[in-house]
């Protein structure tokens, strides 16, 4: 029970910051639509009307859609470590009767609530830019997206806990954030060993769900089991790294650092 009083707390500071700094919340959407804007049309100036233009736009419209879930993934826990240790509240967190690590993942959890909302309008905004509806079925397509994101947060401790230690990763954020683009588009059906990374596979059942209508039962368990193999393992190692790197700055004390 206390655990949900929590989430709904959460939830109702993450929709309070969005209202109290409208204009960065406005400016952060306009950026995200705007850059898919130039990278549709630019590739359409590019290629014209040679190839099949159409099913890249389908792989354009779902791939950038998950770049955008997988950056706010990343992000989530990343800066409000970072938020925190700015304003000095690490260490008032680590005296309440919550641990650290389940505070961030429940606003984690209403992040992902708000976030999913938010993209589904991206999503739809994408596709009208495009003009190419996908066939999405709602069940599928949420189970697919869950499942995509979720090495993601993993990865998101990892950074969190280098954010605890090292304060500033900012320079490692960038790089992460651009790595996670060919990721997507690893050739994991014709070199199955590429599965050892993450996100291909989601994007592949996602495209495959949208050109051949295949529901969430219909997959094989063998893609279903990487998928989920994928985000056990990056949830546990990220959960790993970041409790190495908590204790580490714990015992150096640099909680009350920045």
């Amino acid at each position: 029970m206390a655990s949900v009083r929590l989430f709904f707390i959460a939830l109702k500071k993450e929709l309070h910051l969005m209202r109290s700094y409208g204009f960065n919340t406005l400016a952060e959407f306009g950026t995200i639509a705007m850059f898919f804007a130039l990278l549709y049309f630019g590739a359409h100036a590019l290629v014209g009307n040679r190839g099949n233009f159409q099913g890249t736009t389908e792989a354009l419209i779902l791939g950038y859609w998950i770049w955008v879930g997988l950056l706010t993934a990343f992000s989530q826990f990343t800066w409000t470590i970072t938020t925190y240790a700015q304003q000095g509240l690490l260490e008032q967190l680590f005296m309440t009767p919550w641990q650290l690590q389940k505070i961030l993942a429940v606003e984690a959890a209403a992040s992902f609530v708000i976030n999913t909302f938010i993209n589904l309008g991206m999503l739809l905004f994408f596709m009208l830019l495009t003009g190419r509806w996908l066939h999405l079925e709602p069940l599928t397509t949420f189970l697919l997206y869950l499942t995509t994101l979720l090495p993601a947060y993993g990865i998101g401790y990892a950074l969190a806990g280098l954010a605890m230690r090292f304060k500033n990763i900012q320079s490692v954020f960038n790089i992460v954030q651009f790595i996670v683009i060919p990721l997507q588009a690893l050739p994991v059906s014709s070199h199955p060993w590429l599965n050892v990374f993450p996100f291909a596979q989601g994007m592949h059942m996602l495209l495959e769900h949208t050109r051949t209508g295949t529901l969430w039962w219909q997959f094989t368990p063998a893609q279903w089991g990487i998928l989920l193999t994928q985000a056990a393992v990056y949830l546990g190692l990220g959960l790993a790294l970041y409790h190495w790197l908590e204790s580490a700055a714990r015992e150096r004390g640099l909680l009350a650092h920045y």
